[in-house]
């Protein structure tokens, strides 16, 4: 148990030093801030835009999808936090940094999510609970024991598929070094598709975001539920998002587990 401790607590000093780091130049950080302030308001602007000309999106009026973009942030806030350093793993590994991770007695996925724990995730998580606050403003929803659970279940859920395809992503860098291509892909561009109801997009997107590359159960399937919204197929994926969160993030981390054991360094440290 001491043991236990005492590790949680240098993982602990680890990210606090990983803080340190990102906000030591006080002004970048500052106007990072102010970034992301601007990013979700546009986008919260640019959907109240779409919605108050059509109506509606696909069924969903205005506050039905800032509900759904709420859910979206709210993890996302979460995965930011946690997850950055995941983001970022390839650069360890293309300058052979990754090796002093691999000579200290602590996990190396616990260190790079420790060292790289991004600061900037609270403001994330800010800006979500009065997005989120808000959102409950425009719609009916009783926040009971049953829609409370649910709600953390989802936000759980959620850090596990976006994690776990993160972790996914980094673990392609032992095998193929450069893994900024797919970050991009599906990291950043496939998050675009989480903005809408995805019941919007063709029966193939909706079938791809469901069963192949299931972001869907992140955002749109839980709304649905919350919502009582008809998603295009079987209501019961609606409450499908933790089992497909654990199967996602253990894929990461067996692909992670395969990747330690054939690594070989690319370049001096």
């Amino acid at each position: 148990m001491e043991e236990i401790k005492s590790e949680i607590a240098l993982y602990f000093r680890l990210a606090l030093a990983s803080i340190q780091t990102r906000i030591e130049y006080r002004w970048n950080f500052i106007i990072f801030i102010f970034t992301l302030l601007f990013l979700y308001s546009a986008q919260i602007l640019t959907v109240s835009v779409i919605v108050n000309r059509f109506q509606t999106i696909g069924g969903w009026n205005l506050g039905e999808i800032v509900f759904l973009y709420s859910i979206l942030i709210l993890i996302g806030g979460f995965v930011s936090s946690f997850f950055t350093g995941v983001l970022e793993f390839g650069s360890l590994v293309r300058l052979g940094n990754f090796d002093r991770y691999l000579i200290r007695p602590l996990s190396p996925l616990g260190q790079v999510m420790s060292m790289g724990f991004d600061v900037s995730g609270i403001a994330h998580l800010t800006l979500a609970t009065v997005t989120f606050i808000y959102a409950n403003s425009l719609v009916n929803i009783h926040w009971g024991f049953g829609n409370i659970f649910f709600l953390i279940l989802t936000i759980v859920a959620g850090v596990l598929i976006m994690g776990g395809i993160r972790l996914i992503i980094a673990s392609v860098a032992f095998f193929a070094i450069n893994n900024q291509s797919l970050v991009h892909l599906f990291v950043f561009s496939a998050r675009e598709f989480l903005l809408y109801p995805v019941s919007i997009y063709s029966q193939g997107v909706k079938f791809s975001l469901t069963f192949l590359f299931p972001i869907a159960f992140v955002n749109f399937y839980p709304a649905s539920y919350f919502l009582d919204k008809d998603t295009g197929f079987s209501p019961w994926l609606a409450t499908m998002g933790f089992p497909v969160g654990l199967v996602i993030f253990g894929m990461g981390y067996g692909l992670w587990r395969r990747g330690i054991r054939y690594y070989e360094s690319a370049g001096g440290a």
